[in-house]
């Protein structure tokens, strides 16, 4: 189906219950296309050199030295001044956090979703840890690892969103209709 401007904005035009034409059909705006991605500051080679430091190992009581990655936001100076466990001690590079009001218990809150950090957990038992890699929170305090599946996911609901919009809108303007 092609889209048809309308006013200087793109739709395209759907069936609210099956997604495409033809049978009942509705305009549906479509947003135009996100701008092309900015390069992020930290975490990139702009961003100032690793830090180099070193800490008391707190299960062998060794000296171990450290070297962020770059752009780490992590202040490691606890880490520095006292005994850690090498599992304690990651660099991470923080996004730019979403907040939506989420209704979990009978009143919205804010809470943040989809934020992401780079991470990398030099002393993890496992190379992927050790290796930068991007953890991203769905909702609040849920994390998960495995950035390519995540990317590809919220296109796909996205469509099923605009789909359900339009058919809450089909069916508010029955309602209306019928009133």
């Amino acid at each position: 189906m092609s889209p048809v401007p309308i006013k200087g904005a793109l739709v395209k035009t759907v069936s609210p219950f099956t997604g495409t034409a033809p049978g009942p059909v509705l305009s549906v705006p479509v947003p135009p296309p996100p701008p092309p991605a900015s390069t992020p500051s930290a975490g990139d080679a702009a961003a100032p050199d690793p830090r180099h430091w070193s800490f008391v190992d707190a299960r062998t009581g060794l000296r171990r030295e450290a070297t962020c990655m770059r752009g780490c936001e992590i202040d490691h100076g606890l880490d520095a001044s006292a005994p850690a466990d090498p599992d304690d001690v990651w660099c991470q590079v923080e996004s730019d956090d979403v907040h939506v009001p989420i209704n979990a218990n009978g009143t919205p809150e804010s809470m943040r979703v989809l934020s992401s950090a780079l991470n990398v957990l030099p002393f993890a038992d496992s190379m992927a840890l050790r290796m930068p890699h991007v953890s991203v929170e769905v909702v609040q305090d849920e994390w998960i690892e495995g950035l390519a599946t995540l990317i590809s996911t919220p296109n796909e609901r996205v469509e099923r969103l605009r789909r359900a919009h339009a058919r809450l809108e089909f069916a508010r303007a029955e309602y209306r209709a019928a009133r």
